[in-house]
């Protein structure tokens, strides 16, 4: 247990010794439930290393104490949910059973649901649903069809505690989270260097910059990743061995990449007896160099063009979860240029060496202003021997599923959604699958005036960006008017409705913000009401939680973060759900 409580600092889930998270001091059923899910979570981060490629799964039974747990150790093994029912044994009946993630696979007697089910548990509390769209849901509805209740946490209630134990769910399977969003491993990029930022002296001398605990530590990340990339210049210059040296534990594949294969000889890396090495290179690179590896055992791969993100997306295809970057400043600045670099650790030494020359931990990446810098994300400081380790990700932990209206907002708009085991149709472009459904699609309608009279207008966005404003007597505003109904796009109506609002905002009705939702779905209803492919379109996805995939626009669009409020979407739903009642009468 003492190895594992230095493993699980690496990731900031809570101490199982803090008074204030004892059972016996919690009072909602909530922060019960936030407290064993944390639990979970420990036992979860054990197998960090060892069970890729499949997750890190933490299983509680709780019945007014924790009478079983277990968690998967590795491929193949007995899984976490079979572990805990097999210690908890008779206890099992009426208990509580907290998993840190959905299960993954549910068909078979001997799977993790089964378990659950024939220990006859009355309720499981899920942690986060599996990050794999194939696999999320399947688990939960299983156990729902066997009455048992299930429980995800914090899609009833959001409160800190809960949002703290959802954190940490997150951040102990966060390569498989990533690698379902992004399609490439999860990628963490480590270097030590002193106090001004050198990672070397002039001469390139690098040994040693940090102390012995934090190399420890470097030793724990190499062994919770799936491989260690490094550069020619680090094979060059360091002829390191990248092994995790943890006794009886996980060795991660060794990467070397290099674009012209300028690499020596005679290195550690090239000794296989142990480790995999593998060197990816760019197409025709010093054939005779590559012979000469293969018969050391040494694996190449050549790329068209040599760069990360390609090399990241064929270690992705290879089924890699988490990849750990040691390498020098060049190809980390190519790597983050990339989009590749997830998170940085980076350990600080209480060292001065100077050296105008002397290299620093991130090469070039083309910023000349401040503005430009890259900020780390849920950023956490450790002093590590006489080293400070300071992390946090260069990129947020992706949100799988877009933000969505709450069930009872979702029941009112449409009684067909179940918003979790619901599929998401997503929109945004016109050239999407679903991209008509856009108030940019060009597709004309027509619109009473005050009159009486139908205008025709060139698309929903025209008749929207126009009647910001509608009815305000002013002559500029009535040019306004008149200039967007008369732009030639549905992009450059909206350039002139928002420049203009921007500009002169004491020329926009007096009403808008309560009126613009109305105005945006009479001129919605108008288009999927006199195009019949667009309302069987608009049909077709009945029972899909639909979302407007745009990144900025954070009130009628998802977000980039899916933070949006999604309104566009909403209003679909409604429209989607009148159109049905229609049909059924």
């Amino acid at each position: 247990m003492a190895a594992f409580i230095a493993r699980a600092c690496i990731l900031p889930t809570m101490s199982m010794s803090n008074p204030n998270l004892n059972p016996k001091n919690i009072r909602s059923s909530h922060s019960v439930d936030a407290y064993y899910i944390k639990r979970a979570v420990e036992l979860a981060d054990k197998s960090a290393g060892f069970s890729s490629p499949h997750p890190n799964f933490g299983c509680i039974i709780e019945a007014g104490r924790v009478v079983g747990e277990g968690y998967l150790y590795a491929q193949g093994t007995t899984s976490a949910e079979v572990q805990a029912v097999q210690a908890a044994g008779d206890w099992c009946r009426g208990a509580t059973a907290y998993l840190n993630m959905e299960c993954g696979d549910c068909h078979g007697e001997h799977t993790a649901v089964s378990a659950l089910v024939q220990a006859r548990v009355k309720r499981v509390v899920v942690g986060m649903r599996h990050p794999s769209k194939h696999m999320r849901g399947n688990a939960i509805q299983a156990l729902r069809s066997e009455g048992i209740r299930v429980d995800v946490l914090g899609e009833d209630l959001q409160s800190d505690v809960v949002q703290d134990a959802l954190k940490s769910c997150l951040l102990v399977n966060a390569p498989l989270v990533v690698r379902a969003a992004s399609q490439v491993p999860y990628s963490v990029f480590k270097y030590a260097m002193t106090l001004d930022g050198k990672i070397a002296t002039n001469k390139g001398h690098s040994v040693w910059i940090s102390s012995n605990q934090s190399r420890c530590r470097v030793l724990e990340l190499r062994g919770r990743s799936d491989a260690i990339i490094v550069g020619g210049n680090t094979v060059r210059n360091d002829n390191p061995r990248l092994t995790a040296r943890q006794q009886g534990g996980h060795s991660p594949v060794r990467i070397v990449v290099s674009q012209s294969l300028d690499l020596p000889e005679i290195a550690h890396l090239w000794d296989t007896s142990e480790v995999h090495t593998i060197v990816a290179t760019q197409k025709g690179a010093r054939r005779s160099f590559q012979k000469y590896l293969a018969s050391k055992g040494v694996e190449v791969i050549e790329f068209e063009i040599l760069n990360p993100r390609d090399v990241m997306e064929y270690f992705y295809e290879c089924g890699y979860l988490s990849v750990l970057w040691e390498c020098g400043g060049t190809l980390a600045a190519s790597a983050i240029s990339s989009g590749v670099i997830h998170k940085v650790y980076a350990f600080v030494a209480p060292k001065v060496i100077g050296g105008k020359g002397a290299p620093s931990p991130v090469g070039e990446l083309g910023m000349v202003e401040m503005s430009q810098a890259l900020n780390l994300h849920d950023v956490s400081y450790e002093q590590v021997g006489p080293d400070m380790l300071v992390s946090g990700f260069l990129q947020p932990i992706p949100d799988l599923t877009p933000v969505i209206p709450s069930f009872s907002e979702l029941s009112k708009i449409d009684p067909s959604i179940n918003p979790y085991e619901s599929g998401i149709t997503s929109f945004y472009k016109t050239w999407d699958p679903y991209g008509s459904f856009s108030n940019f699609s060009p597709h004309p309608i027509q619109m009473p005036d005050e009159g009486g009279h139908y205008t025709t207008w060139s698309s929903v966005e025209h008749y929207y960006q126009a009647h910001k404003f509608y009815g305000v007597q002013d002559p500029v505003a009535q040019e306004y008017f008149e200039a967007i109904k008369s732009a030639k796009s549905p992009e450059e109506a909206a350039r002139i409705g928002r420049k203009m609002q921007r500009r002169r905002p004491d020329l926009i009705r007096s009403d808008w913000e309560t009126a613009k939702i109305d105005t945006m779905y009479r001129a919605l209803k108008c288009k999927f009401s006199i195009y019949p492919h667009l309302n069987s379109m608009l049909l077709s996805t009945v029972g899909s939680i639909l979302v407007e995939g745009s990144p900025h626009d954070l009130f009628w669009g998802g977000g980039r973060d899916g933070e949006g409020l999604n309104y566009l979407g909403r209003l679909l739903m409604q429209l989607r759900s009148e159109f049905v009642g229609e049909s059924s009468s």
